[in-house]
C-alpha cells in the first residue's frame, strides 16, 4: 500500500515568503532486494563484475557504431561491410574505452 504525507517547502523571493505543500508517497511492504539479485542474475551481473561489464558493453557499443556508420553514413550492404575495420574499432573499445577508461574514472 502506498501511503501520503505531507511535507511543508518554504521558498524565499525578492518579494516574499512562500510556503508550498508537497506530497510524498512511499510504500509500506519492505523491498525485497536479495530475491531478485537470486532470481535474475542476469540483472546483478553489473552488480558482481563491474569490470567485465564495461568491457562487453564498451566493446559492443563501439562496433555496433561503426557498422551503423558504414551501412547509414556510407550507404554500404550487409555484404560490403568492411569487418576488418570493424575488428579494430573492437579492439579499440575493449583495450581503450572498456579497459583504459575504467581504470581511469573509476579506480
Amino acid at each position: 500500500m502506498l501511503s501520503a504525507y505531507r511535507t511543508g517547502v518554504v521558498s524565499l523571493s525578492r518579494t516574499s515568503l512562500q510556503t508550498t505543500t508537497k506530497r510524498v508517497f512511499h510504500s509500506s511492504k519492505p523491498a525485497a532486494q536479495s530475491s531478485s539479485t537470486a532470481a535474475n542474475p542476469i540483472a546483478s551481473f553489473p552488480k558482481t563484475h563491474p569490470f567485465a561489464f564495461q568491457l562487453i558493453v564498451a566493446t559492443g557499443k563501439t562496433s555496433a557504431a561503426d557498422i551503423m556508420c558504414q551501412v547509414v553514413a556510407e550507404r554500404k550492404k550487409w555484404d560490403e561491410i568492411d569487418w576488418k575495420r570493424n575488428g579494430i574499432f573492437v579492439v579499440f573499445g575493449f583495450a581503450y574505452l572498456g579497459g583504459f577508461q575504467y581504470y581511469l574514472m573509476i579506480t
